[in-house]
């Protein structure tokens, strides 16, 4: 059975920030974060740099704002030549998908698809005197979940909107462009 979070190599680099074995000793608001994330978090909105989400504990919603840093452009323009590279070797990936191998090389070259805990800037609106708190946990866990679904959203935290270099397979329909009435011919 794959893992809840962190099934793909792009989820799994997320859980790796809350998770690291680098640690003294393992974080006690983890079990708790991800019982969060697997009942009551939802994310709000997921795009360039930025994480909101709302965590609901006890009837009280909890709203979290996690700013992530971009890829500076050196690293932009290498994401975007490694990209193109593996979407060329791997046609007919569905949109938003990006091949496992990816992740790797994008590793290789020292470019970082998740941002550990100390280089986001998290805000919570409960009072928690600890950084980060469980619910920022716990939208990270969240996000996990939405990376290991939609690989490409990974890429797109870290890139500026105009150097996204994800696009979708040319050879892929949207069913709404379809006629519906002529689909299946006369």
């Amino acid at each position: 059975m794959p893992p809840e979070f962190g099934a793909t190599p792009w989820g799994r680099a997320w859980v790796r920030t809350v998770e690291s074995t680098s640690m003294a000793r393992p974080n006690p608001l983890l079990p708790r974060a991800r019982t969060l994330a697997r009942n009551t978090t939802t994310v709000v909105v997921a795009g360039v740099g930025h994480v909101e989400a709302e965590v609901t504990v006890s009837g009280q919603v909890r709203r979290v704002r996690i700013d992530l840093p971009l890829w500076p452009d050196e690293t932009q323009a290498e994401a975007g030549r490694l990209i193109a590279r593996a979407m060329a070797e791997h046609r007919g990936l569905v949109a938003g998908d990006l091949p496992d191998t990816l992740e790797a090389d994008l590793t290789q070259h020292a470019i970082s698809i998740a941002v550990p805990p100390e280089a986001q800037q998290g805000e919570c609106t409960c009072r928690a005197r600890t950084r980060p708190c469980v619910h920022i946990l716990a939208t990270i866990y969240a996000l996990a979940q939405l990376v290991d679904e939609r690989p490409a959203l990974a890429v797109e935290l870290r890139s500026t909107p105009t150097k996204a270099t994800v696009t979708a397979d040319p050879g892929w329909v949207a069913l709404s462009d379809l006629d519906p009435a002529g689909f299946y011919g006369d």
